[in-house]
């Protein structure tokens, strides 16, 4: 048995992943599936096991104002193992290669919509805001932290909003969680005492946050 890590750029090499999508996010159509491989996926990371794709998590970059800095932050989707594969570390192994590959690229801290959050907290995330299912534009100056609403994430929210999307695959109650990637550089943008992770995940919780569940 050889497992390795890959990562996937290309449309031919994500289409080797969707398999696995399929498998276990049935709830998503073929439609949306078509129309999210064609436009979200930026990069998948995938654990390959003897040829086949057993594990994989998408990583998919958003433009974030931040304490009134434009910055990019990726967003971790579609974290998926195969169900005999699970408990065996995978995952974690996954993760832990993402948190450093964002790391070195300067990314600050990287989210997700977990479908729990104890799934998540002992890689160090913490929620840090609830998902609005309500449509509102973010408070320039006011919010701390909201997805910048470029031309192509507006275009793209109008097509899926087309499609069944990923809203029916959310928890009843969706959260955002956050990771610190770059601790020096998530101070420097907050200005927050050097506190722990944690501590500073839970000031940041404190602060106006905006995130809708369609990101």
């Amino acid at each position: 048995m050889t497992r390795k890590i890959l990562l996937l750029k290309t449309p031919e090499e994500q289409e080797r992943t969707k398999a696995l999508y399929r498998e276990i996010f049935p709830e998503d159509t073929e439609a949306f599936l078509d129309f999210y491989y064609k436009e979200r996926p930026k990069r998948i990371l995938a654990m390959e096991e003897d040829g086949q794709i057993i594990a994989m998590l998408h990583l998919n970059p958003f433009l974030l104002s931040f304490f009134g800095k434009e910055i990019t932050a990726s967003y971790i989707y579609a974290v998926a193992t195969k169900k005999e594969k699970r408990r065996q570390g995978i995952m974690g192994e996954l993760l832990r290669y993402a948190f450093q590959l964002l790391k070195e690229e300067g990314e600050v801290f990287c989210i997700l919509i977990p479908v729990a959050e104890s799934i998540y907290s002992p890689y160090g995330f913490r929620t840090v805001a609830k998902l609005s299912k309500e449509e509102s534009e973010a408070e320039e100056g006011i919010n701390v932290l909201y997805a910048v609403p470029t031309k192509a994430l507006l275009e793209r929210r109008k097509k899926e909003a087309l499609l069944d999307s990923e809203e029916d695959a959310l928890p009843e109650n969706p959260v955002l969680m956050m990771k610190i990637l770059n601790k020096p550089l998530f101070l420097s943008y907050t200005g927050y005492p050097d506190e722990s992770e944690e501590e500073l995940l839970r000031r940041l919780s404190g602060e106006r946050i905006h995130f809708s569940d369609d990101i």
